[in-house]
């Protein structure tokens, strides 16, 4: 009896399958590289559990606290007004108590800017030896602090005069923090907001992400004022445990009434309002502000003015102005109006 034939497989045969084999394993490469790309650079890991957490019935926002601001009354005045004179990297943002202005950074080219409360540029300025600048806080009596993200370095300096072409920053008081993290490779993950409470000599430094942190530093005033060093550095990393606060941190102020914090969440669309003991006080879904068509992409600076209103920028180079409603008469308010003169 003849053993069974072996059967013949032809080149047309295998190129079929080599063929399955490529195409799948090409598309398992562009599925790893597109994974890769959304989580490093879009954190989709981080909107996945933050949708995750909004569908549970325990993320039921609770109401206000009493003299906090009534975030969940606030309408969209100004939305998406572009700044005009800006093509991008539009950044960090305060309120000029004194001028009655706005101030703002472009962290490329690295350049301070003041606009009026409407978003139009007044001037604008390119800060010398300087780069990645991406936060800024209004001090007082003409000075301002600004945050470097690249080398975490906060540099006090003065608003130049009204003649000015440039503010040179090469001898500006400046201190730097070497935090030792793990991913100093990885870039964008340094200092990204400031906030600074006048009446209490607190000046606020936010992490955006990698990990997001919060530092409190408190004895700027008293070395502005005498040129006495008594610096003191508190970490609140545990006041962004709350679920609640957002993914990741773009910008924070200071509600100069009460000493409340206000983080602005880009990746969650989201204001929070922390209390004296980084409790959430209350909080303002961006997507759902009222007269708003599309929430606020890229949202990167925040700045409070002393009758409750907000001012957001959010890159390349759009201004956003929100007003309170009907609790416009609220406590914590009047207490902002007059801390801001003092």
């Amino acid at each position: 009896m003849k053993p069974p034939a072996r059967p013949r497989y032809s080149l047309g045969f295998f190129l079929p399958h080599a063929l399955r084999w490529l195409v799948t394993g090409s598309l398992l490469v562009l599925l790893g590289i597109g994974v890769y790309i959304g989580v490093r650079f879009y954190h989709i890991n981080n909107q996945l559990y933050l949708w995750w957490n909004d569908m549970r019935p325990s993320q039921t926002a609770a109401p206000p606290q009493a003299g906090s601001l009534p975030l969940d009354t606030y309408r969209m005045e100004i939305d998406g007004r572009q700044v005009a004179g800006i093509d991008r990297n539009l950044s960090g943002l305060a309120f000029d108590g004194d001028a009655k202005q706005l101030i703002g950074v472009i962290n490329r080219p690295a350049t301070l800017l003041t606009m009026d409360l409407d978003g139009r540029m007044l001037r604008r300025l390119p800060l010398r030896h300087a780069s990645d600048v991406e936060g800024i806080a209004y001090l007082g009596n003409g000075r301002i602090a600004l945050v470097e993200e690249k080398h975490n370095r906060i540099v006090i300096a003065t608003l130049p005069k009204e003649n000015a072409r440039e503010l040179d920053l090469r001898d500006a008081a400046s201190f730097a923090f070497d935090m030792d993290r793990p991913d100093r490779k990885i870039k964008n993950v340094g200092f990204e907001g400031l906030g600074y409470d006048r009446g209490r000599d607190l000046l606020y430094v936010a992490k955006e992400h990698s990990p997001r942190a919060l530092y409190r530093i408190k004895g700027l005033g008293e070395y502005l004022n005498s040129g006495r060093i008594a610096i003191r550095v508190e970490n609140l990393d545990h006041w962004l445990d709350s679920r609640r606060v957002g993914t990741d941190v773009s910008s924070v102020e200071v509600n100069a009434g009460n000493g409340h914090l206000l983080l602005l969440s880009d990746e969650s669309q989201r204001i929070v309002e922390l209390d004296a003991a980084g409790t959430v006080a209350s909080q303002l879904e961006l997507r759902n502000v009222p007269g708003s068509k599309r929430g606020i992409p890229q949202a990167e600076g925040l700045a409070l003015e002393p009758d409750g209103t907000l001012y957001l920028i959010s890159e390349p180079n759009l201004f956003y102005r929100l007003k309170p409603g009907s609790a416009n008469a609220d406590p914590g308010l009047a207490l902002a109006k007059q801390h801001i003169h003092q």
